[in-house]
């Protein structure tokens, strides 16, 4: 219970930061997904999670090359009745683009895609950049 009271907590503090930064609208085209068990996450036994790690590219407004990305999300689910999707990552696949926002430490593919507003729809979390490049025009 703890555990999904801060998470909860980070995220609706991630939204207000988000609310006030406007974010780049790009073009991100996906060159990898990779899904695997996250074991740092749901200790208590009563949820599992998996870490969705994807890799791509976008060409950003007055760069000369692109930029290169590799981002994370972890989606939770409970384990406990009712079973039920707490935080959910969008899903994307590799070979394919997608219009999403750039934010300074995350990147949006829900776009303006409105949520549920039942209080038991799960929190849709952004992809947080682990890491970014810039790589020549020519290298593509």
């Amino acid at each position: 219970m703890k555990k999904r009271i801060a998470i909860i907590v980070v995220a609706l503090l991630a939204c207000r930061c988000f609310a006030q930064e406007t974010g780049e609208k790009i073009v991100f085209h996906v060159t990898s997904v990779q899904s695997a068990e996250a074991t740092d996450y749901c200790t208590t036994g009563q949820c599992s999670a998996t870490r969705f790690t994807v890799e791509g590219y976008t060409n950003l407004k007055g760069n000369s090359g692109v930029t290169e990305y590799v981002l994370d999300c972890v989606e939770v689910v409970t384990t406990k009745s009712p079973i039920h999707w707490t935080n959910v990552c969008a899903h994307v696949h590799a070979s394919s683009d997608y219009d999403a926002k750039l934010y300074s430490q995350s990147v949006d593919f829900y776009g303006e895609e409105k949520g549920s507003s039942s209080t038991d729809a799960p929190i849709r979390v952004l992809y947080g950049i682990k890491s970014e490049k810039e790589v020549s025009k020519q290298k593509r």
